[in-house]
């Protein structure tokens, strides 16, 4: 969960610093790419956050098991 929240922290400052480019050019849109970023954020962190805590779980000398799609 560490990951998880340090990821979402840092792809919405990304989120910000795309809003406040937006805002310079087209300042009607701001608000609402600043929200669409917002939200996606959290659907962009969490895959992002699986990969970086599968390497650091192999990195430290476990194994990482998955489940097979074709066992679901």
């Amino acid at each position: 969960m560490v990951v998880y929240i340090l990821t979402t922290a840092v792809v919405q400052f990304c989120g910000f610093l795309i809003s406040r480019l937006v805002d310079l050019q087209y300042p009607a849109f701001s608000v609402m790419v600043f929200l669409m970023l917002f939200l996606a954020a959290f659907g962009v962190a969490w895959p992002i956050a699986v990969y970086v805590t599968e390497k650091l779980i192999v990195r430290s000398g476990r194994t990482v098991e998955t489940m097979d799609a074709r066992a679901i």
